[in-house]
């Protein structure tokens, strides 16, 4: 016998409010159900925001590692280009033996004039575009002539390095003047 049927019994509540004591009790009982459901309810959204924080910061790792991984990619290919531009350079420069003709080109920083003292061929095949002037690094300061295909290579990685090359079309009378003279 629970509690409402003994006060009934002992005649110290009457039947409507002992009624009115159980519709109270089942109403509180499905106000307590219906916070048990809204705690599951923020316990489930709770899981979710942590759940998406986690993927946040997952995503925001990964963002990071492929940034770090494509500036490593980056060092990577500069330093092969660099040593490759460098042994391109190194295997068909053409050796600058004297001479007496002068040959103004630029430096490598673009700033000032430079002055190679190469032989009277070397110095007309320059002009004529049959060879270029290039830097060999900036560890090896060093002037190189070497041919037009290498250059061509090394502009393919290392456009920075060709200090100078004639483009223009080759005149093959002055050319001959110059050997004749």
């Amino acid at each position: 016998m629970n509690l409402r049927d003994q006060l009934l019994k002992a005649g110290l509540v009457d039947k409507k409010r002992a009624d009115q004591a159980a519709r109270e009790q089942k109403q509180a009982q499905k106000q307590a159900q219906g916070h048990q459901v809204d705690k599951a309810t923020r316990e489930r959204e709770e899981a979710a925001r942590v759940e998406r924080e986690r993927a946040e910061r997952e995503a925001e790792l990964a963002r990071r590692r492929k940034e770090s991984e494509a500036r490593e990619a980056e060092r990577v290919a500069a330093t092969r280009a660099l040593l490759s531009s460098r042994a391109i350079l190194r295997q068909n420069r053409i050796p600058v033996r004297g001479g007496a003709q002068r040959f103004y080109h630029l430096s490598p920083d673009r700033r000032e004039c430079w002055k190679l003292q190469v032989p009277e061929w070397m110095a007309t095949d320059l002009r004529c575009g049959r060879l270029v002037i290039a830097w060999l690094d900036d560890d090896n300061p060093q002037v190189v002539v070497i041919d037009p295909l290498t250059a061509n290579r090394i502009e393919a990685v290392r456009p920075d390095v060709i200090l100078f090359r004639n483009r223009g079309p080759i005149d093959t009378d002055a050319s001959q003047q110059l050997y004749e003279d």
